[in-house]
């Protein structure tokens, strides 16, 4: 089978019904019918959209499996006709698409968009939700998707595929969105296809950065205030949420934004409404809010630096992004992507795989945005050849990054202190260089945040005290030092080059 993995079935209290599988790959069919026959399930198959729509219209089955790519006609282009001729759920399936068929097949109609491969576990999941749907109620086909932008999200990796089919599901809804990700990662394309995909597309779109306005005056510039009600307010003034109206609302890095403000937001989300800066007299809101951020806000909230119950209404899907070493199959497709938006010579056949190996093994620290600029800079320098890594500028140098409660960050550390260790001619023992690295700093900082208690030390590694006493003694610790600080302010020499 080659769309699907073996896991192990569960079973379900779903009604026996029909259901017509379209597909021209016979082992999806097959898998199919064997796991839905062993739920007592009826099945059906079709290898064209032709063959199914007859099968359809004869036996009117509960539910059709659908497939986008098809000998002739395509699943999307047949999609409302098999609703028009069943009135049946219809969940789409597809290997790597794009966010643009996504959106297409649930403003189309489309129940559900299943992306291949998918585990047996999941398509049963899909099935059963989708037969519980009442018979006569699919999602309304809607109008098509608009035309696609020069700022489009790019990428077959699994986690951006999962990625389109999040926000083609969501775009439809008011719910709100968190999206997280690295800097450079792509979060606000994201919500700009979440906004250009919803009905409130003819609406505003407003992207803003808590952190980058003036702390003092940051309630004014999100909710608005009357004249008069602090120094400089010589005159009412509307506020981001009544100018977004209709609208959405973008705001990035949002676990930088101040408790006092976490409170008016939280109200918003509850009640739909808030309150200008210096007025009593409460103001309705129609205004869909998407979160971004890249900080790890669960962290934030167990250490009481945001509030979980506005976490939670904030959080009505999550989006993540993966940093882009997590998905270097996608740099190739980028690199086109970039080179055509340059209206770049035969883009396709720009870039060698030997020059591709070259980019997929370097860490890309601001990830897309960083590749994009690097492509434009060897754009610029190739003027029209095939581009060469010496076109491109030099990576960038291990840095320090460690925020709060983003493990990411200590990643990023560490990967740039490994690419450093086995780049030398000595590079053997690094597991024990790497432990000598890392654990005399993690005993170093639990001692001192536990104030050189030993037996709450251990307890919070999770380590005996004994085990505790011998690794202090191995790395000359036996005395508790006091460090500087939390990680986030150690200095690079915690991490030895040698």
């Amino acid at each position: 089978m080659s769309a699907m993995k073996n896991t192990k079935k569960t079973n379900n209290n779903v009604a026996a019904s029909v259901v017509l599988v379209v597909d021209d790959e016979p082992s999806i069919c097959w898998a199919f019918e064997r796991m839905l026959s062993a739920d007592g399930h009826e099945v059906l198959t079709a290898s064209s959209a032709e063959e199914g729509l007859q099968i359809a219209r004869a036996r009117q089955p509960n539910l059709v499996m659908l497939d986008v790519r098809l000998p002739k006609e395509d699943g999307i282009s047949a999609l409302p006709k098999f609703i028009e001729a069943t009135g049946s759920p219809v969940v789409v399936m597809t290997a790597f698409g794009d966010l643009e068929t996504a959106v297409s097949a649930v403003k189309n109609g489309a129940s559900e968009y299943l992306i291949k491969p998918f585990c047996l576990d999941e398509a049963q999941r899909v099935c059963n939700n989708a037969l519980t749907l009442r018979r006569g109620k699919p999602n309304a086909p809607s109008s098509p998707p608009t035309t696609q932008s020069k700022d489009q999200i790019i990428g077959r990796s699994p986690a951006i595929q999962q990625a389109f089919r999040q926000i083609a599901l969501v775009a439809g809804s008011d719910l709100s969105v968190l999206v997280t990700g690295e800097t450079g990662t792509g979060k606000e394309l994201v919500a700009v296809a979440i906004h250009k995909h919803s009905r409130r597309a003819s609406k505003p779109y407003l992207p803003v950065a808590p952190v980058a306005l003036n702390p003092d005056l940051i309630e004014s510039e999100l909710f608005g205030h009357a004249a008069g009600s602090f120094t400089g307010a010589t005159s009412d003034r509307a506020g981001l949420f009544e100018k977004a109206a209709g609208g959405t609302i973008l705001l990035d890095e949002i676990g930088d934004l101040p408790q006092a403000t976490q409170v008016k937001l939280l109200r918003v989300l509850e009640q739909g409404e808030f309150t200008r800066v210096g007025e009593t007299a409460s103001r309705r809101c129609d205004v869909r809010i998407i979160a971004a951020t890249h900080r790890d806000l669960h962290q934030a909230v167990l250490e009481g630096e945001f509030r979980e119950d506005l976490f939670y209404r904030l959080n009505g899907l999550h989006i993540h992004l993966p940093p882009l070493r997590q998905r270097t199959e996608d740099i190739i497709l980028l690199c086109i992507h970039f080179l055509q938006q340059l209206d770049y010579t035969h883009p396709e056949s720009a870039i060698s795989e030997e020059l591709e190996a070259e980019l997929a093994g370097r860490s890309w620290y601001g990830n897309v945005r960083e590749l994009r600029n690097a492509v434009y800079h060897a754009a610029v320098v190739a003027r029209g050849r095939p581009l060469s890594i010496s076109d491109f500028p030099d990576a960038q140098p291990g840095r320090v990054m460690l925020a709060d409660g983003d493990s990411s960050q200590l990643e990023i550390q560490f990967q740039s202190w490994l690419i450093e260790q086995t780049s030398t001619k000595h590079a053997g023992g690094l597991y024990e260089r790497a432990l000598a690295a890392i654990e005399p700093m993690l005993l170093r900082l639990v001692l001192d945040r536990c104030k050189g208690n030993r037996a709450k030390a251990a307890e919070q590694l999770g380590i005996h005290r004994g085990t505790l006493r011998e690794k202090l003694r191995k790395y000359g610790l036996d005395e508790p030092e006091q460090t500087s600080g939390p990680l986030s302010d150690m200095p690079t020499r915690h991490l030895p080059k040698s």
